[in-house]
């Protein structure tokens, strides 16, 4: 494991690398636009976490590089910053069960989501 070094300033965020293997990436992107909620305006904030990654497999005994991403994105106004971040230790908290049910290779989970309490 290594500590990634800034590779990039975009107009909405940055981009990390690892200067060991160039194409692990880990892109923050930050945006934000007008929203009306019961006829009052706010700002609704997008956040994405965005993982890219070269992974080395033999397909058929071929090597190749498979081009992989994970991508987390976050949208909501500051007045549901707690709920938001409920909803996201809830994620946290079943990504394995799920990953164990083969739930990122396209079999349904058999362990349901849960809705946290509200915050």
């Amino acid at each position: 494991m290594s500590t990634l070094t800034l590779l990039r300033q975009e107009p909405t965020g940055v981009v990390y690398a690892d200067t060991a293997k160039p194409d692990f990436t880990v892109r923050f992107r930050n945006t934000q636009a007008q929203k009306t909620l019961n006829g009052v305006n706010t700002k609704n904030y997008l956040t994405e976490i965005i993982y890219n990654d070269g992974n080395a497999v033999t397909i058929g005994g071929v090597a190749a590089t498979d081009a992989i991403s994970v991508r987390l994105r976050v949208s909501g106004t500051v007045e549901s910053a707690a709920r938001l971040t409920v909803l996201l230790h809830s994620l946290a908290d079943q990504i394995q069960t799920w990953d164990s049910q083969k739930v990122m290779q396209g079999f349904p989970p058999t362990s349901a989501p849960v809705c946290p309490a509200a915050s």
